[in-house]
């Protein structure tokens, strides 16, 4: 049996999580949801994940110091930034990180998934 890729989106607007939820499940991932750092961290804590895609501005702590965090949980996590705000600064800045990839929305998850 070939093993599902686990995938965790942790983004403050419920409307992206639903979406991107929706689109990568249909793909055949595993996948989960955190509405912001404390709850991905919580479940990056309990629970298994190949990659985990991420908002930048979120309430509280941002995906920068975040992605800091995952990588202290485990470095070989794929951490992918995603932004409705992108800049140039952050972009440099998550992936000197160690992001895999820095996306702005709208996504188009044909992109993302194959």
């Amino acid at each position: 049996m070939i093993r599902k890729i686990s995938l965790l989106i942790v983004d403050d607007e419920a409307s992206v999580r639903d979406s991107l939820y929706k689109w990568f499940k249909f793909d055949g991932y595993r996948v989960n949801t955190a509405a912001d750092a404390n709850a991905a961290l919580h479940e990056l804590q309990n629970n298994s994940y190949d990659i985990v895609l991420l908002d930048i501005k979120m309430p509280g702590m941002d995906g920068l110091e975040l992605q800091r965090r995952i990588k202290q949980i485990n470095k070989n996590i794929i951490t992918i930034m995603i932004t409705a705000f992108a800049s140039v600064d952050t972009s440099i800045q998550a992936l000197k990180e160690g992001a895999f990839d820095y996306i702005v929305r709208p996504i188009d998850p044909d992109n993302m998934s194959h």
